[in-house]
């Protein structure tokens, strides 16, 4: 499914939702509640779904009804609850909360607000110099996948990233010329930003846990080697445009979207035709 289909979808189960056809006032009444007991609730998951994705961390459907206090609750009031809180961080927000295709009852939640990237002031989120870093690798990464053809394999991705100077090797492990091969020692104030490892920033925090990137097992040429390839997440395919990431490589190499034919065509075919269109 592409981007721009599954923002319809999106935009059409909010309009078809329960939630807009009555007044919070309607609803507390039709499900036994006074309005300040209705908008408690709404509150707490509004607040939850907050809290819980400090970590963009999958936000999973059963623990909010679970410290909400909603599961002991009939189904309609939770559907209600869930329903017009998912509407109101949209609407105050800019938040809007994606159901995982994957995962059903899963949650992620994606900023909407275009940031303003000439002034730092006018921009809505503040970011820490580490989370600056882990951003910007991130994206480093999906634009590599993206410029590969959708997949790299761990050898691949992991050479880049000596490259750029934030990995290396276990040189525990290695002796002789395989130490050499280790590549240079990584400066410790930028390991640090990466929590000391790199290679486990990407397998624990980007694949496990925020799903900016997916890694699947694949048959390498030495069976006795495990081997893996890495591709979009689905966070990524809901939150980060092939447009911006296009771009961004067109900006390093001072040069055209079309000169890239293979990813230019897929933008085109995802965000339609003038995704690419420069002002």
């Amino acid at each position: 499914m592409s981007r721009r289909e599954r923002d319809d979808d999106y935009d059409a189960s909010q309009r078809k939702g329960k939630a807009g056809s009555q007044t919070p006032s309607q609803a507390a009444t039709q499900h036994g509640f006074s309005r300040d007991d209705m908008d408690k609730m709404i509150s707490d998951a509004t607040f939850y779904f907050l809290v819980a994705d400090q970590k963009k961390s999958l936000i999973k459907r059963a623990d909010l009804t679970k410290y909400c206090d909603l599961n002991k609750k009939p189904r309609a009031v939770q559907e209600d609850v869930v329903n017009r809180a998912i509407q109101h961080l949209l609407k105050t927000f800019g938040i809007k909360v994606q159901e995982s295709e994957s995962k059903k009852g899963c949650y992620f939640l994606i900023n909407q607000l275009q940031e303003n990237q000439d002034d730092e002031n006018l921009q809505h989120i503040n970011w820490s110099e580490k989370e600056n870093a882990q951003m910007g690798l991130t994206f480093t990464i999906l634009g590599l996948i993206f410029m590969s053809n959708g997949k790299v394999s761990d050898d691949t991705l992991f050479k880049f990233l000596k490259l750029l100077g934030v990995f290396e090797e276990e040189r525990a492990k290695k002796t002789g010329r395989g130490a050499d091969q280790a590549g240079d020692p990584v400066d410790p104030e930028v390991s640090e930003l990466f929590d000391g490892d790199t290679k486990k920033f990407v397998n624990d925090i980007l694949v496990g846990r925020q799903h900016y990137l997916k890694r699947d097992r694949v048959q390498g040429p030495d069976p006795e080697v495990e081997a893996y390839e890495y591709s979009w997440g689905e966070r990524a395919e809901f939150e980060v445009k092939k447009s911006d990431v296009l771009k961004m490589v067109c900006e390093l190499y001072e040069c055209e979207p079309r000169m890239f034919k293979e990813q230019y065509d897929k933008v085109k075919e995802a965000e339609g035709d003038d995704a690419l269109d420069t002002e």
